[in-house]
């Protein structure tokens, strides 16, 4: 039943949590796994749901064998995840994202949250 809140939805503002938005690798071995939520969203439970298994899919992402072995072991100092906000959400999901944050640097990476543009552009992940 539990896997029924994770089946794709395109009309979900987390429409996919088994994939990985957008990931840029640096030539200095940096990496930046970028989330997009480019709808408002809600912090009802499912929504919640849906974000904490999409973070814990990234997570387990950078933390894998494959991924060591092609870019290096991630750490706070070389592995971002970047959570791209849509700029009418709500504010309730930037501060869950916030409670997050010790999670994900025990992960080996660090957390930037960032609203998108008006045009829903992804912001300089600097």
């Amino acid at each position: 039943m539990d896997e029924i809140l994770f089946l794709d939805d395109p009309s979900h503002p987390i429409p996919y949590v088994d994939s990985l938005d957008v990931q840029a690798i640096w030539e200095d071995g940096r990496s930046v796994l970028s989330l997009i939520i480019a709808a408002p969203l809600e912090i009802d439970q499912r929504s919640r749901e849906r974000l904490m298994r999409k973070l814990e899919n990234y997570l387990g992402f950078i933390n894998s064998e494959p991924y060591k072995l092609k870019y290096g072991s991630p750490s706070t100092a070389t592995t971002l995840i970047q959570i791209c906000l849509h700029p009418d959400m709500d504010r309730k999901v930037e501060e869950t994202l916030l409670l997050c944050e010790p999670w994900i640097e025990q992960a080996n990476a660090s957390l930037k949250i960032q609203y998108l543009n008006n045009d829903l552009s992804i912001p300089d992940a600097h």
